[in-house]
């Protein structure tokens, strides 16, 4: 029986911790260096890239911003509650976020409680009315598609070189095809888009559902201020019970697509056959003719 098909007919060993570190650390390393390249970006140009890296926050009481009247207006106050209104600032690299926080504090019977209502404002102090449209939530899914992009892309490269991502190399690990050499580009390509292609579809269906089904944020229709404030008011928050149990069965379905396989399959999951590459220890691929045997 000849190396190749030997490695095709032999099952190697689940590695699943192995696996499991070498994928973690290799997500970190490259949000690492995706952060360090893109903080310079996002700093020039004020974009929000979606890294906060030495966020702070800091709070002002305020007595002459110009949304008060508005809602002192619209959320006038009962019996026994008071307001507290601020102008806060949310700091991090490159970013800077300006809020107007109005808190309005009630004690009962002995039991405090509290509701605040807040919305971003400009630097005149005027509100930004929230962007909840289609458009806001089809940006936010494709720029965490396009970071995942990336890590395929640059992943699947390294693999199909011949040399191994940080994470394989510190779990001893390689990716080789059934006949024991190093897998194509196309085949290291197909095997990290399946990887990811399941789960980011789960993850855009969620959060599609959770932008236009979830109760209570009709009022928010049109994002202005006045909306968000009797939103508050009236304690008209969103029920998350129908998000939570579809997310709970996307997390579910990613989990049996990940983990699932190496059960019966011994350490090659469904992406691993579908690009016809196995996962061994480094040292199992010294001598391609004895592989290891479970």
């Amino acid at each position: 029986m000849t190396a190749g098909m030997s490695m095709a007919t032999t099952r190697p060993p689940r590695l699943f911790w192995r696996r499991a570190v070498a994928f973690v650390v290799d997500m970190a390393v490259f949000y690492s260096i995706l952060m360090v390249l893109a903080l310079p970006l996002q700093a020039l140009t004020g974009w929000n890239l979606g890294f906060y890296i030495g966020q702070s926050t800091s709070c002002a009481v305020t007595t002459d911003s110009p949304l008060i009247h508005q809602v002192e207006t619209e959320w006038p106050l009962a019996d026994g509650e008071t307001r507290t209104n601020q102008i806060c600032i949310n700091s991090s690299i490159g970013t800077q976020q300006r809020f107007f926080i109005s808190t309005v504090a009630k004690t009962a019977d002995g039991t405090a409680s509290t509701r605040f209502v807040s919305i971003g404002i400009d630097p005149d102090g005027n509100a930004i009315p929230l962007d909840i449209s289609g458009g806001s939530t089809a940006s936010n899914i494709l720029l965490q598609l396009f970071f995942m992009a990336l890590f395929v892309l640059a992943t699947a490269r390294i693999t199909a070189s011949g040399r191994r991502t940080p994470g394989k190399a510190l779990m001893f690990l390689r990716i080789v095809n059934v006949a024991g050499s190093v897998p194509s580009f196309k085949q290291c390509l197909t095997r990290e888009v399946w990887k990811f292609l399941p789960p980011c579809l789960l993850g855009i269906a969620v959060t599609i559902h959770a932008a236009q089904n979830l109760p209570g944020l009709s009022t928010l229709a049109s994002g202005e201020f006045i909306d968000v404030i009797h939103a508050a008011r009236d304690m008209q928050t969103p029920d998350f019970s129908t998000l939570f149990a579809v997310g709970l069965v996307a997390w579910l379905l990613s989990a049996l697509w990940w983990l699932g396989p190496f059960i019966p399959w011994r350490g090659q999951t469904v992406y691993d056959r579908l690009a016809g590459c196995i996962v061994l220890r480094s040292d199992a691929t010294e001598d391609a003719s004895t592989p290891h045997q479970h």
